[in-house]
């Protein structure tokens, strides 16, 4: 079984990495790439919140930061205990023999590539802040999506790494949208706020009949 998946993991892994090698693709997985890179997301996921979400900015930085250090801290001792061959480990002597050739953009890493970090903390950023505003659910499963798409194509990763940063990354946000928010004090929910900035207040009184 494990023979399977490494054999489907190599020939995806292959496909990706060689067949779509390009000048033009490689600035835009870079980027992608980085946009998985937890210290590069986690404050710009904050000053997103702080600009965009000034009402719920408390409850919001709470969930970002517990989705965030349980993506990172399962994902952290998954990669050590599994302590998986990166592609170009893998490959050292397919290489050396001039039988493979991997496309590598970046750092040249060689272990712990189970499970994808940046895969991790991109899908986690998807499911938390889709959750939070729903309008920005399916961008932001696109952008991870390609975030994951990128570690095989700059030679960082193999399918079955990215998969697994993507659960662990979803289940990451759920984990803060169903256990954690929950439980936090109902004031730290915000109320909506108005264009000049100040806080909306909600008219419970009931309407005039002939209104």
């Amino acid at each position: 079984m494990l023979e399977q998946i490494q054999g489907l993991d190599d020939t995806l892994f292959l496909w990706v990495n060689n067949r779509w090698e390009s000048g033009a693709l490689d600035p835009v997985m870079m980027a992608a790439t980085d946009l998985g890179n937890g210290g590069y997301l986690y404050p710009i996921g904050m000053v997103l919140m702080l600009l965009f979400a000034r009402a719920t900015f408390v409850r919001d930085a709470v969930l970002w930061t517990a989705a965030s250090l349980a993506g990172l801290l399962v994902e952290g001792s998954l990669k050590h205990l599994v302590a998986r061959p990166r592609p170009l480990e893998h490959f050292s002597a397919a290489i050396r023999a001039g039988q493979v050739r991997v496309h590598v953009l970046g750092p040249h890493l060689h272990w712990f590539s189970f499970p994808s970090g940046h895969s991790t903390t991109a899908f986690c950023a998807a499911v938390l802040f889709g959750g939070l505003y729903p309008r920005l659910l399916w961008p932001a499963l696109g952008i991870a999506s390609l975030t994951g798409i990128s570690r095989l194509y700059v030679g960082a990763h193999f399918p079955s790494d990215v998969l697994g940063g993507a659960l662990i990354g979803a289940a990451s946000g759920l984990f803060a949208l169903k256990v954690v928010r929950p439980r936090l004090p109902a004031g730290w929910s915000g109320s909506p706020v108005s264009r000049n900035g100040e806080r909306e207040r909600q008219d419970h009184a009931p309407k005039n009949a002939s209104s």
